[in-house]
């Protein structure tokens, strides 16, 4: 099967492959840009009237028409029926307080006296439609406003067309990604790994949805967060994509961590740790490095972000333009000879501290704001200058979704805001403000999650197998349990001593069988109580699969 194409660029791990890629359906095109669909069809088709000689209600002098004319007939037939509405809405009319423009007599009166002044024109010799070249106007300020609201209304279905075009939902073996791009505004990404999904639910309760195929998709995590796709095309396909990669991982985790897990701790057949996951962090590096550290600064597995220097030289741009207008001020002042040399050393050496001191203050706060993302933590430290900290903290274990958000701006300086939601103790959002690359900021801490993840489970079984190690234990030393080992040394035993007893050698053989019929029948009924015990703990685990199957999805 060939991997579908990504519409977007996306930064995949080295063993995950795109599932599928979800889109939205036309109907969400055809609703959003109907408005202007329609009025850049009516604009265009008045300038073509108009540019072809088009015009309304002409008179022609010494022409007059019955009410026998068809156009007439037409007309009077509209108004009795209209009239035979109107007398029936009468009838059964309910005697609210309605405004005067949504009072249905007033519309009523409106239609029937329009159509009768229509009539009564064109009886006297007025036309209502004419097209005549004798009344081109295709180049008047009225055809040139016109074209341009059509053009205008062009452009925004065009807009509308690349912002659904751009709006996907990508399916992984390891994530469902949501991305979401409007154009010129802003970018937001938002994803659940693939080992968090609960349910998908597929919504399409409309007689529309059902005749068109599209749906609302629901993805539901083990925490309160969701994620929503509306519009989606196909949404039954896609719902199967994303449910046969959360049974397929349900299926090969567990089997394969406790048969690991059990080589390693019962049997002490070590297996070699897995690698840590790649860093995928781009660092970025100020033009002089003795002004601005790497960004972001990695110390083993501790990345460390901060504000783009972008963003930071976008803030001292207020310190610096205080600076330069302060000295243009002395300079005029010192043209026109109201200050004299002292006061411009006084006003220079003031503004250089009040302005240098300002600007430090900035690249104080904003270096000292840093975001630390750890193999078991993610940390946000708020220190300002001399001193003062804030500092916020949460394991990865909390995380329940990851996303980005990228204006037009921002896009354009390379720079973003991540937002980790969280829940539990540590409770609401992370936002890492304004650091550069934000899409491999979200990749990044993703790739420390699923890591997190993983050995958090290994740890969960860890425990489990060590209480099944002390349970057997103590069965042991209980006596519910005895080993090929311990057997054959009991009855080794028993021998020995019924055979140093010669002078009683019948009694001896009989009292040797009795022993030993009496140690295996015992044995055999530990075995089977055992064996009773395996079978009851076996469908106690077949029923809790079953319930966690016929979840609904």
């Amino acid at each position: 099967m060939t991997e579908p194409k990504l519409p977007i660029p996306l930064e995949l791990d080295s063993d995950e492959q795109v599932i599928l890629v979800g889109k939205r359906h036309w109907i969400e095109l055809l609703q959003s840009s109907l408005v202007f669909l329609v009025i850049g069809f009516i604009t265009a088709a008045v300038a073509l009237f108009r540019a072809a000689g088009g015009t309304l209600l002409i008179m022609r002098e010494g022409v007059s028409r019955p009410l026998t004319d068809p156009i007439n007939v037409a007309l009077l037939t509209l108004t009795i029926v209209l009239v035979a509405l109107w007398a029936r809405g009468e009838a059964k009319k309910d005697r609210r307080k309605d405004t005067l423009w949504r009072n249905p007599d007033v519309l009523y009166l409106l239609a029937i006296l329009a159509l009768g002044l229509a009539i009564w024109f064109r009886s006297i010799g007025g036309e209502l439609i004419v097209i005549d070249p004798v009344y081109a106007r295709a180049g008047d300020a009225i055809n040139i406003v016109l074209s341009l609201i059509t053009m205008f209304m062009l452009l925004a279905v065009a807009y509308l067309y690349n912002d659904w075009r751009n709006d996907v939902l990508i399916v992984t073996n390891k994530r469902v990604i949501y991305d979401e791009e409007t154009m010129f505004i802003r970018h937001v990404r938002q994803q659940i790994l693939i080992d968090d999904i609960q349910q998908v639910n597929v919504r399409a309760d409309t007689y529309q949805a059902t005749l068109f195929g599209y749906g609302k998709i629901i993805i539901r995590s083990f925490s309160p967060r969701t994620l929503e796709f509306d519009f989606a095309a196909k949404p039954r396909e896609i719902e199967k994509a994303i449910m046969d990669q959360v049974r397929n991982l349900r299926r090969r985790q567990q089997p394969d961590l406790l048969r690991a897990l059990i080589e390693d701790q019962v049997y002490g057949n070590k297996i070699p740790p897995q690698s840590a996951p790649a860093l995928q962090a781009r660092t970025q590096r100020f033009p002089i490095p003795a002004l601005y550290p790497p960004n972001p600064e990695i110390r083993d597995d501790r990345i460390i972000w901060r504000p783009s220097w972008v963003y930071v030289l976008l803030q001292l741009f207020r310190p610096l333009t205080g600076f330069a207008l302060t000295m243009f001020v002395a300079a005029v002042l010192v043209q026109f000879r109201l200050l004299d040399g002292v006061a411009v050393s006084l006003v220079v050496l003031i503004a250089l501290l009040v302005f240098g001191v300002w600007g430090w203050w900035i690249r104080e706060s904003l270096i000292n704001d840093t975001y630390i993302l750890t193999r078991n933590d993610i940390i946000d430290v708020d220190r300002r200058p001399l001193g003062p900290e804030n500092t916020r903290r949460a394991q990865l274990s909390a995380i329940q979704n990851i996303s980005f958000d990228v204006s037009f701006v921002e896009r354009l300086l390379g720079l973003g805001t991540v937002v980790i939601e969280t829940g539990g103790a540590a409770g609401g959002k992370f936002t890492f403000d304004h650091v550069p690359d934000p899409r491999g900021v979200q990749a990044t801490i993703n790739d420390y999650l699923t890591d997190f993840r993983k050995h958090e489970k290994e740890r969960q079984l860890q425990d489990a197998l060590a209480l099944l190690k002390q349970y057997d234990q103590v069965q042991r030393e209980h006596g519910e349990k005895m080993d090929r080992e311990s057997f054959e040394k009991a009855v080794e035993e028993l021998i020995g001593r019924s055979l140093n007893n010669r002078s009683a050698n019948e009694t001896t053989v009989d009292t040797l069988n009795g022993a030993v019929a009496t140690q295996i029948d015992a044995h055999l009924r530990r075995v089977a109580r055992n064996a009773r015990r395996r079978a009851a703990i076996r469908a106690l685990h077949e029923r809790m699969r079953r319930r966690n199957s016929e979840q609904p999805s």
